[in-house]
C-alpha cells in the first residue's frame, strides 16, 4: 500500500535532521543522497527548507518542486515532518480543457457534473464561482433526460454524434447546441461520459481557424520534396502464424535482390503488401512503385497502359507515358497476371528478353530498367495446363516464387488479424466494437474464409456500421455467415434425423442427405457454381442437374 507521504524524516528538538524514509521509489531515488548527507552532518531544517521553526503545516517551493507538509510531536523529544511532493498534472489538465474553443463537459456515470470548461460554463450562463460538482445534469439545465446527448450516451453507453440539444440556462435563456457525447469506460465498466458543445458563434470560429491552418499549410515550403511512394512495409503484414512468416522470411531475404518475384496467393491474401514491402526494403525503394491490376483493365487498354502511346499512332492518341516508362528504376507489380491474354503476355516477355519496348505506334526503342513483381491468384502450372499462362513468361518472371497461405490455412492469426482491424478503425465508425463474443470467434474459426484477410475485414467493417455496443454479437453478422452456420448445425443433426426415419427408403434418405450437402456447399462458396463443383469434385454440368433436380433456388 502507498503510504501517505512522499517523505518523512526526524528531527531533534533543535531541528537537526536524524532519519528518513520514503513513501515512494521514485522519490527515494531523487533525494536519498540528500538526505544522507544533511543526517550525516546533521544540518538544520531552515538551511535546507524554507520552513519557520514555529510552523506546523504549510506549503515550500524547493528544487523547482512544490511540497505540502505537516508537523507532528516525536515520541523522544523531537520532531516528525510529513513531506508530500504536489501534482501539477490536474492543473495542467484542466488549463489544456479551458483552451479549448469547444464547450467540454465530464460527468460521472449517473449524470452527476465533475467539470465544465471556460467555454461550456460561458454557453451555458453559469458563473466561474459556482461550483458544479455533485449538481445532477437535469438539475443544471432545464431538458428531456430521454433525448439528452448526455443521458442517452450513459444509458446505451454508445456514442452520440451532433444531436441538437435545446434547453434551458438557469436564467430562463433558451440555447440550441451540437453535442457529442462519448462514453467513458474502465476495465469494461462505464464510469463517466464527455461531451462536447458546438454553436454557430463556436463553428464560425472554428472554420475561420480552420482556414488560417490551411493558409499555412499552403505557405510552408518543405525543405525536402516528397516522397514518391508511402505505402506497405513487412511491418503492415499481420500474424505469427508458421505459414505466413516462411512467405514473410522469403520475401525479406530476396528484397535486396534485382530478381523477379511471383506472388501466388488468393484473392485477398495481401499479395499487394508483399509487393509493396519487397520495393520498400530494395534498392529501388527511393524509386516508384507501379501497380497493374491485370484483371480490372479491358484487354485492349492494357497495351497502351504498359507501353504508353505514341501521338498519331490512333484517333485522338497522344504522347503518353506508359506504365514501363513510369516505373523506371524502380518496381513493377503486375497483379493477377494470368487474367491477361496469350498475346499479350507474349508481349510483355519480348520487353522483358529485349530489355526495352516500344510504344504503341511508335518507331522508337526505349530501354528500360524494372524490377517486375507479379502474381497469380491460383496455382501457376495449373493456369500453364489450363493455357491461362505461358510457361515461358512463367519461368522468366518466377526466379523466386512466394506462396502465400489463405486465412484457412494460418486460421491462428484470426484474433491477431481482428484485433489489429479492430483497432486501426475505431474512430472511423460511430459504435467503436472492440468484443468479439466467445459464439462468434467460434463461427469466425470454423469458417472457411473463400475470400481470405480482405472478406474478414469487409465483415468486421459491415459489423461496425450495424452493431451498437462493445461487443460484436451474432445478430450483428452478415446474414450469409449465419445461414453458413446453420447449414453446419443441419448437416450435425442429419444422421441423427436420418435414424428416426419410419417408411423412408434408402434412395430417399440420400437424396435428402445430398441435398443438405449441396445447399451447405453452395451457401459457403456464396453460390458460385465452379467454386463449388471444384470444392465437391464433380464437373459443372453435374452440379446444375443436381440444382435443378432437387429445386434449389441460387
Amino acid at each position: 500500500m502507498k503510504a501517505f507521504y512522499d517523505i518523512c524524516f526526524t528531527t531533534n528538538e533543535q531541528y537537526q535532521f536524524l532519519h528518513v524514509q520514503y513513501g515512494d521509489i521514485y522519490i527515494e531515488n531523487t533525494y536519498a543522497p540528500l538526505f544522507k548527507n544533511w543526517i550525516s552532518y546533521q544540518r538544520h531544517i531552515t538551511s535546507v527548507f524554507p520552513i519557520a521553526e514555529e510552523d506546523t503545516s504549510g506549503e515550500f517551493v524547493w528544487d523547482g518542486d512544490s511540497f505540502s507538509y505537516e508537523r507532528m510531536d516525536a515520541p523522544n523529544q523531537g520532531f516528525y515532518y510529513f513531506l508530500v511532493k504536489q501534482n501539477h498534472l490536474e492543473d495542467l489538465l484542466i488549463q489544456t480543457l479551458n483552451l479549448i474553443t469547444d464547450g467540454v463537459q465530464i460527468y460521472d456515470e449517473n449524470g452527476y457534473a465533475l467539470f465544465f470548461n471556460q467555454a461550456s460554463r460561458k454557453l451555458s450562463q453559469i458563473p466561474p464561482t459556482l461550483d458544479i460538482r455533485g449538481r445532477h445534469l437535469l438539475d443544471l439545465f432545464a431538458l428531456d433526460e430521454q433525448i439528452s446527448t448526455t443521458m442517452t450516451a450513459l444509458r446505451t453507453k454508445s456514442p452520440v454524434i451532433n444531436r441538437v440539444d435545446n434547453f434551458s440556462t438557469s436564467t430562463g435563456v433558451s440555447i440550441a447546441s451540437v453535442n457529442t457525447s462519448y462514453p467513458v469506460s474502465k476495465d469494461n465498466e462505464l464510469i463517466g461520459a464527455i461531451v462536447f458543445e458546438q454553436t454557430q458563434n463556436i463553428i464560425d470560429c472554428s472554420k475561420e481557424k480552420m482556414a488560417q491552418a490551411e493558409k499555412a499549410l499552403r505557405d510552408f515550403q518543405p525543405n525536402t520534396p516528397p516522397t514518391r511512394f508511402s505505402g506497405y512495409t513487412f511491418e503492415h503484414i499481420i500474424g505469427n502464424g508458421e505459414n505466413l512468416q516462411k512467405a514473410v522470411r522469403i520475401a525479406r531475404k530476396i528484397a535486396p535482390q534485382n530478381n523477379s518475384v511471383l506472388l501466388v496467393g488468393e484473392t485477398g491474401t495481401g499479395k499487394e503488401i508483399f509487393a509493396q514491402s519487397i520495393h520498400r526494403c530494395s534498392p529501388r525503394k527511393d524509386k516508384k512503385f507501379v501497380a497493374l491490376n491485370c484483371a480490372a483493365i479491358p484487354e485492349t487498354l492494357i497495351e497502351s497502359l504498359l507501353f504508353g502511346t505514341q501521338k498519331g499512332s490512333f484517333t485522338g492518341s497522344e504522347n503518353k507515358v506508359g506504365y514501363f516508362e513510369e516505373a523506371e528504376g524502380g518496381t513493377l507489380f503486375l497483379d493477377e497476371m494470368n487474367s491477361m491474354s496469350l498475346a499479350m503476355q507474349s508481349k510483355i516477355l519480348r520487353a522483358l528478353q529485349e530489355n526495352s519496348f516500344r510504344r504503341v505506334g511508335g518507331q522508337k526503342d526505349i530501354s528500360m530498367d524494372v524490377r517486375i513483381i507479379s502474381s497469380c491468384n491460383k496455382d501457376p502450372f495449373l493456369c500453364i495446363k489450363e493455357n491461362e499462362l505461358r510457361k515461358d513468361l512463367f519461368y522468366r518472371l518466377s526466379t523466386v516464387m512466394i506462396e502465400l497461405p489463405p486465412l484457412r490455412n494460418h486460421k491462428e492469426d484470426l484474433e491477431e488479424l481482428i484485433q489489429y482491424h479492430l483497432r486501426s478503425t475505431v474512430f472511423q465508425y460511430v459504435h467503436s466494437s472492440t468484443e468479439i463474443s466467445p459464439e462468434v470467434m467460434e463461427l469466425f474459426y470454423h469458417y472457411d474464409w473463400p475470400g481470405n484477410v480482405r472478406e474478414l475485414f469487409h465483415v468486421l467493417d459491415y459489423v461496425r456500421n450495424i452493431s451498437d455496443g462493445n461487443t460484436i454479437l451474432l445478430e450483428h453478422l452478415p446474414s450469409y455467415l449465419l445461414k453458413t452456420k446453420k447449414a453446419s448445425e443441419t448437416l450435425k443433426k442429419v444422421p441423427d434425423t436420418f435414424c428416426s426415419f419410419q417408411n423412408t427408403s434408402l434412395q430417399n434418405m440420400m437424396d435428402e442427405y445430398e441435398h443438405e450437402i449441396l445447399c451447405s456447399a453452395l451457401e459457403h462458396f456464396g453460390y458460385n457454381i465452379t467454386k463449388t463443383a471444384d470444392a465437391l469434385g464433380i464437373r459443372r454440368q453435374s452440379l446444375q442437374y443436381r440444382i435443378h433436380k432437387y429445386g434449389i433456388h441460387i
